[in-house]
């Protein structure tokens, strides 16, 4: 089930509550976009409940984020 219906927004989360963070936006049935240098993709309700659970987070500036080219197998 898919709770994605604003923009992407790119946050890194620090490390000592990064695994407390995707452990409880996954049992939340929150999805995200994962992406190299431990930034992930989420949306703005994902902030929302991350502001509820007291997780802090960084937003980094969505131009400047580099995202994967899709590679075929």
């Amino acid at each position: 089930m898919w709770k994605f219906n604003s923009r992407m927004i790119y946050v890194q989360i620090p490390e000592h509550q990064r695994a407390k963070a995707v452990l409880l936006l996954v049992k939340g049935g929150y999805s995200m976009v994962c992406l190299s240098g431990k930034i992930y993709g989420v949306g703005e309700e994902h902030l929302k409940f991350l502001k509820r659970r007291r997780i802090s987070f960084r937003k980094l500036d969505a131009s400047k984020i580099r995202i994967p080219e899709p590679v075929l197998a």
